[in-house]
């Protein structure tokens, strides 16, 4: 969706200002259309989510201090015209325990996370899991866990996983208020550019996940990442 990916790095280009920030535009073995202007990295074999984002963090030739993840189902919103990612990044610098923070979803967005959608306010709010639709983690400590996991292909799991792993080590995640994105899903299906139908590629995508965290967590997978020992009423 090259539509959608200009408008992201448009609008970072634009906007992210306080921080100095390089967009990493991974095309992912596009087939039907010509990639985005801003295409850094090309791969031509579809990788899957994981292993495009893989690609991109391994085409990196320094040290940075925070990984932001951005999906092309995400869109930014003009609510503001302030620096997007300059209050979770200074989340990150003024808190230590914190490896993770993730941009407010706008209250029309479509998610199975409830808990990322805006609740009003400023700043931030400790949460359990943040999903990759916009979200920023610790270089050093998102490096130190191994980063998502390869054989995780489809991209499901890949946030309960790292969200389960932080939750052990006592580290926090949140949600930033003072931030905020639309995320539309299924838009890539109805733009007719996946290759597949949306059902099929769920089908595949929680088979893979089961088959990964069962074998390397047991047949208890389910209640350690979707996380037990938390107050979904709170967070």
């Amino acid at each position: 969706m090259p539509e959608r990916t200009n408008a992201l790095v448009k609008y970072i280009h634009n906007h992210a200002q306080v921080f100095p920030v390089d967009v990493i535009v991974v095309d992912n073995g596009s087939d039907l259309v010509k990639p985005s202007k801003y295409t850094t990295v090309r791969l031509e074999k579809n990788l899957q989510t994981t292993g495009g984002w893989l690609a991109g963090l391994d085409s990196l030739d320094q040290q940075y201090f925070a990984y932001w993840f951005l999906i092309t189902s995400t869109e930014f919103v003009n609510w503001a015209s302030y620096d997007p990612i300059m209050p979770m990044v200074m989340k990150l610098i003024n808190d230590t325990q914190a490896v993770g923070v993730h941009s407010a979803l706008t209250t029309d967005s479509t998610t199975a996370w409830s808990h990322l959608l805006t609740r009003g306010g400023i700043g931030c709010r400790e949460t359990w899991m943040i999903d990759n639709v916009s979200s920023l983690y610790r270089a050093d400590w998102f490096d130190s866990i191994g980063r998502f996991d390869p054989e995780l292909i489809y991209g499901w799991g890949i946030d309960l996983e790292t969200c389960y792993i932080a939750r052990k080590q006592k580290r926090t995640l949140w949600v930033c208020e003072d931030t905020k994105v639309k995320k539309v899903t299924d838009i890539g299906y109805a733009m007719a550019r996946m290759n597949m139908s949306a059902e099929r590629r769920r089908e595949l995508a929680r088979d893979n996940m089961r088959e990964v965290l069962m074998a390397k967590y047991g047949p208890a997978w389910s209640q350690l990442m979707f996380g037990e020992d938390v107050d979904y009423r709170l967070k």
